[in-house]
């Protein structure tokens, strides 16, 4: 009977495909799960700030409170880091809410959406639950980098809400300024997805002045080390901020989180490591697995894209305790793998298990 009762589009949504725990792989392969290094899912290696990890200890006696419904706190102090009012700013429980939020205020039932493939696997979930088509435009493959096509203006045209993602997971690229002006003139709302944007320097913030149209969303769970607490925020135009606000769940930044958040501000040191560590980790990555014969893609982010001959890599690493990502649930073929950038040591541990493999 409940199938019958269910959305049609409940029955076509595809389940987000995560990256395996340590504790799953332990149970499976008989290996202590201490020894397991996890660069998969793109998190800090660094762990958490230590701000922030103060601040939870010393929020959580306040736990049997609601926490501001708004986080005005919170908004103040992203307003200073980003440069704009807090009146175009909204937070949420990781960016995946605000990005859900953006489907819901843009899409009904039989519109168009577009995205670039190969990306982030939630945007098409979020155009297929509400029952609207999901146009590709695919990346363009070149030599060692991917490139975002021209034919996003076309599509632009065609379509009512564009989700791009600038530095792209699991690609590395960055979105060119040109392209996205041009589909900013175009009657379309477009969401840049910017959750490595610490990474990259590159950011599009400052458009939202400009664009009424434009919604940057970014997360806390990358360069802030926040991935377990879930606090994003999305940056727009006063007006379309205040509509999605109406879409939101109340209290949707729990108190812990915003706590987290704002210490996680104010921990520049921190911060500051965090950028290093990758930049230097990234480099080192690439170069390493060019000498080892992998194509490697040029990356903005904290990861790095490669591609080598064995589909079967990933599950080859898996047994030797390093967790990596095989990119089939983002559309590329089984040769395609994405590792996240680690300590000096985490790095070390892959390489030489690659090098086991190989």
């Amino acid at each position: 009977m409940i199938d019958r009762l269910l959305r049609e589009e409940v029955r076509r949504v595809p389940g987000y495909v995560p990256g395996r725990s340590p504790t799953e792989v332990a149970g499976e392969h008989g290996i202590p799960e201490e020894r397991i290094v996890k660069l998969a899912s793109n998190e800090n290696p660094l762990g958490a700030p230590p701000l922030a990890v103060e601040a939870v200890r010393r929020a959580a006696e306040r736990m049997n409170r609601y926490p501001e419904p708004l986080a005005e706190r919170l908004r103040e102090a992203i307003s200073r880091y980003v440069n704009l009012p807090p009146e175009c700013i909204l937070v949420g429980n990781g960016s995946d809410d605000l990005l859900e939020q953006c489907a819901k205020a843009f899409l009904a039932p039989g519109d168009i959406a577009a995205i670039s493939p190969p990306t982030f696997s939630y945007y098409r979930i979020l155009i297929t639950m509400q029952g609207s088509e999901c146009l590709e435009v695919p990346l363009v493959e070149e030599e060692h980098r991917y490139s975002f096509s021209e034919a996003l203006i076309d599509a632009a045209s065609r379509a009512k809400l564009l989700f791009l993602c600038s530095p792209n997971n699991p690609t590395g690229n960055l979105l060119p300024e040109s392209i996205l002006k041009e589909v900013l003139e175009r009657e379309v709302a477009v969401v840049v997805d910017e959750a490595y944007v610490e990474f990259s320097g590159k950011s599009f913030a400052p458009l939202v002045r400009h664009h009424d149209s434009l919604i940057v969303v970014r997360t806390f769970s990358k360069a802030f080390g926040l991935a377990g607490v879930r606090a994003g925020y999305c940056l727009a135009s006063e007006e379309l901020i205040g509509y999605l606000a109406r879409l939101r769940q109340p209290f949707s930044l729990n108190l812990l989180a915003q706590e987290a958040a704002l210490a996680a501000l104010q921990d520049e040191e921190f911060l500051r490591r965090s950028v290093e560590l990758v930049r230097e980790g990234r480099k080192l990555l690439s170069d390493s697995l060019r000498r080892l014969g992998m194509k490697v893609f040029e990356s903005h982010a904290n990861f790095v894209l490669f591609r080598g001959e064995r589909p079967d890599l990933p599950e080859a690493l898996l047994r030797r305790g390093v967790i990596v990502r095989g990119c089939s649930s983002f559309g590329l073929d089984s040769r395609y793998v994405r590792v996240s950038v680690g300590t000096e040591e985490q790095n070390r541990r892959f390489l030489e298990a690659l090098e086991e493999v190989l």
